[in-house]
């Protein structure tokens, strides 16, 4: 720069004042009269909270938290203010939009919040939102050009009237949100375009008037869909699935899905076996999967009361699995159990492109057992690699 002016080119001055946080772009305004409001047209906006902690205030001063506490109040007060002045000195599309708080908002910061989300869908150009620790109101659901949007640690109740769905969203990603039945189905039924979802952590507001979805539900929901992930214990319509229903395709069976990841896996449990293989079944060009296996219940437990031939799924009954595109598996706190063990012996008999097994284990002796049990089964790929991670170091078969 030299005279108040710069040679870059536009578009990689853009560039790089997308990658600042808002609080360092707002301040190139000071640094000439050409970049005065340069930052008013950068359309990628981040808000994220920064409040002065309690953990560090001196226990004998009683006061001292109470001070904290209104000095917070004051410094969120002056974030909604800054918010709604950039807001209003912004100039063309707002395209992506992050709000995130450093605690749970009052009734009164709703009301803030609330308003922001109404100005910022006012704008009807926003096509990336992402909102942390935010209650949110039926703003949301005037957001009619997302095509991503991420809400984390939030509260989402049913939509009004007047939504007719996220007709452009192509990404959904839910993580620790309070959510019921009947909202969770208003959106994937009124977003016909999405190809990736993912929910972590969901909390049911209890509504016992919506019946729960059943699994074939959730195909039909979803027929786009490539990249898909959930907590199997959050999910409680994937737990439906029963022993007569398990024979049945769907209607609408996951077709495009590449990619898929299941949280709080038990092999000893039926319907969550179960139910993995319904939907691998299901997905015929699959290419990765991702397993976080949870015991169900103590680890000793089941080595008491349960042996090596005890397995709740017969695998022989899905002998006719063929997964030819499958690239990669991979399972966290694989237990050697016979359930375990005979699962991944069908992947590796029915997958000819596999790649990669990588099985994480909890310790040195379980990875050598778990090896020696996988070295001779057979493998339908033969470039397939058996990588056993205890996080002391790998093994390969």
């Amino acid at each position: 720069m030299s005279g108040g002016t710069t040679t870059l080119p536009s578009d990689l001055i853009e560039k790089i004042l997308w990658e600042l946080p808002t609080k360092e772009l707002v301040r190139t305004s000071i640094l000439s009269k050409e970049w005065r409001y340069r930052w008013t047209r950068i359309p990628e906006i981040a808000f994220k909270e920064d409040l002065i902690q309690l953990d560090y205030y001196d226990l004998n001063d009683h006061q001292l938290p109470i001070i904290i506490k209104e000095q917070q109040k004051n410094m969120r007060c002056r974030f909604f203010n800054t918010i709604n002045q950039y807001l209003v000195l912004h100039q063309g599309p707002i395209l992506a939009f992050t709000l995130s708080m450093e605690t749970t908002s009052s009734s009164a910061d709703d009301t803030s919040i609330k308003q922001i989300l109404l100005d910022l869908s006012r704008k009807n150009t926003v096509k990336k939102l992402r909102l942390s620790l935010v209650c949110l109101s039926s703003s949301i659901f005037s957001f009619h050009q997302l095509t991503h949007l991420h809400l984390s640690h939030c509260s989402i109740y049913n939509q009004p009237a007047s939504f007719n769905g996220f007709g452009s969203l192509t990404t959904l990603c839910l993580e620790d949100i309070y959510i019921n039945n009947k909202a969770l189905v208003d959106i994937l039924s009124h977003s016909p375009l999405l190809k990736s979802f993912s929910m972590h952590k969901r909390h049911d507001n209890c509504d016992n008037h919506n019946p729960t979805p059943t699994i074939n539900d959730l195909f039909n929901y979803l027929p786009l869909i490539e990249h898909l992930g959930f907590c199997v214990r959050d999910f409680q319509w994937l737990k439906c699935i029963g022993r007569g229903e398990a024979s049945l395709a769907p209607a609408t069976p996951f077709v495009r899905l590449k990619s898929l990841c299941l949280e709080g896996m038990c092999f000893l449990e039926e319907n969550s076996l179960r139910c993995l293989l319904h939907m691998i079944r299901s997905s015929p060009n699959l290419e990765k999967l991702k397993l976080q296996n949870m015991l169900c219940g103590n680890l000793v437990h089941w080595n008491y009361y349960f042996d090596d031939a005890f397995y709740p799924v017969t695998m022989q009954d899905y002998s006719h699995i063929r997964l030819e595109h499958l690239i990669e598996l991979e399972i966290e706190h694989f237990y050697n159990k016979k359930p375990n063990r005979e699962f991944v012996k069908l992947i590796l008999a029915k997958s000819p492109v596999l790649k990669t097994v990588r099985l994480m284990v909890h310790d040195k002796d379980e990875e050598l057992k778990m090896l020696r049990s996988l070295v001779h089964a057979p493998r339908a790929s033969p470039m397939v690699e058996i990588i056993g991670d205890y996080g002391g170091g790998k093994e390969r078969s």
